[in-house]
């Protein structure tokens, strides 16, 4: 073979490899625009569910201020009664008649009876 004839062969050959060539395909970044969409997002994201935890402490705080003045209207409630109780009590006549006896004083027949 000639130098010629051989140098051809290599161009062809070289020509063959070259059409071969293996697409690669590379990976688009993210743009600037979606990068700052995403930041975005991420915040309204974390803002949005600060409020929601805070608005839900509050309801919790408020349900417990309403448990504790539960808890004392149902106190002021019982006490209410026993006063009535002990009021009742101390305003039967008999009693209030006998107390006016020991301390000495007098009963007259026209004794009446004022609600």
């Amino acid at each position: 073979m000639s130098n010629l004839a051989y140098q051809r062969e290599v161009k062809q050959h070289q020509t063959e490899q070259q059409g071969q060539s293996v697409v690669i395909r590379r990976r688009g970044s993210i743009t600037l625009g979606e990068k700052i969409l995403l930041v975005m997002f991420v915040m309204a994201l974390m803002c949005s569910s600060i409020l929601i935890i805070s608005k839900a402490f509050a309801v919790y705080h408020a349900n417990i201020e309403v448990q504790k003045l539960e808890q004392q209207v149902s106190l002021e409630s019982k006490k209410i009664t026993e006063l009535q109780k002990e009021r009742d009590l101390l305003s039967e006549p008999e009693r209030i008649i006998e107390a006016a006896k020991k301390a000495g004083l007098s009963i007259s027949k026209d004794v009446k009876k004022v609600d």
